[in-house]
């Protein structure tokens, strides 16, 4: 699957997705990078080339990361603050990995032959382990629209296409 012309193109999207989502958390930025916030800017024979991320409503900050990376913390909403190493890493892989990716190359086989080579070439970090070791986050999002009384997020978890791969 792919771009006509454009072999490997659901892979080279993955890594440069991965590349930079992964990177930012590191840092501590999640960001909620589902298909209406991550845009892909491509060549002119249809290579990604960068992304464009358009709304930094719903992004995550952890102060704890940002001051270890030398960051000054920014004067931030509270609901965007938090340390919580599960709410950073599900904001970022659900809606990267569950929402993103999956929505753009398939679920199950399709998301997994994008992401075997994408990830093999990352530099081994422990959000790449956390990233490969476990279920995929993934927002709930009809519970979410049938619970008007709960605010915020709710989650699933989806099987992981990288979990029984050894990276």
């Amino acid at each position: 699957t792919g771009l006509p012309g454009v072999p490997g193109w659901p892979a080279r999207l993955a890594r440069l997705a991965l590349a930079v989502g992964l990177r930012l958390l590191e840092l501590g930025v999640a960001l909620e990078a589902h298909g209406q916030n991550l845009l892909v800017v491509l060549s002119p024979s249809g290579e990604p080339l960068r992304l464009v991320y358009r709304d930094l409503a719903d992004i995550r900050v952890s102060p704890a990361r940002l001051a270890r990376n030398g960051i000054r913390v920014p004067d931030l909403p509270a609901r965007i603050v938090t340390d919580d190493e599960r709410a950073l890493r599900r904001k970022l892989f659900g809606s990267l990995v569950a929402g993103a990716l999956a929505g753009t190359v398939g679920s199950g086989p399709g998301l997994r032959a994008a992401l075997e080579p994408a990830v093999r070439e990352l530099p081994r970090t422990g959000e790449l382990a956390a990233l490969c070791g476990g279920p995929v986050p993934a927002k709930a999002l009809t519970l979410m629209r049938l619970s008007p009384g709960g605010a915020g997020d709710r989650w699933t978890e989806l099987p992981n296409p990288l979990e029984v791969a050894r990276f």
